[in-house]
């Protein structure tokens, strides 16, 4: 009888433990999950222009991933993606940010290759001359 006991409170140690592992599991997806959902959508893309303003979007907006833009048939506006560096001309639809590139539905995009420079600067070396003048307090009289 005392054999039938120590295996069964082994069996009870080694089961609560697999629990106590299926719920750190557990906790660890729930936070990662959390983490996601709380940093949101990316900022994907610049809004060059827009033809109407009626949705509250404006010139220099960024837009989301996932966000959805409605167009009249002859509204137009210019998105910029950051990650791509593909400029979109778009006229009319229905627009899904995505993060290279747009989804339009029921309109007409016209797409190109922006200037992604800013990351593949060279330094040279040269030497420029910079002035500039600082002026503290009112004017000397």
């Amino acid at each position: 009888m005392a054999n039938n006991s120590g295996r069964r409170s082994r069996f009870l140690v080694a089961a609560a433990g697999r629990v106590r592992l299926a719920a750190l599991a557990a906790a660890a997806v729930t936070a990662i999950a959390s983490a996601t959902a709380a940093a949101g959508p990316i900022e994907a893309a610049l809004i060059e222009s827009i033809s109407s303003n009626s949705r509250g979007l404006q010139n220099m907006d960024y837009v989301r991933t996932g966000e959805i833009i409605h167009l009249k048939p002859h509204e137009t506006m210019v998105l910029s993606y950051k990650a791509s560096c593909v400029r979109e001309m778009i006229t009319g639809g229905t627009v899904t940010v995505g993060i290279d590139q747009s989804q339009v539905q029921s309109g007409e995009v016209k797409r190109s290759d922006g200037r992604c420079d800013a990351g593949k600067m060279e330094l040279t070396g040269a030497h420029t001359e910079i002035a500039g003048r600082t002026f503290r307090g009112g004017l000397a009289h």
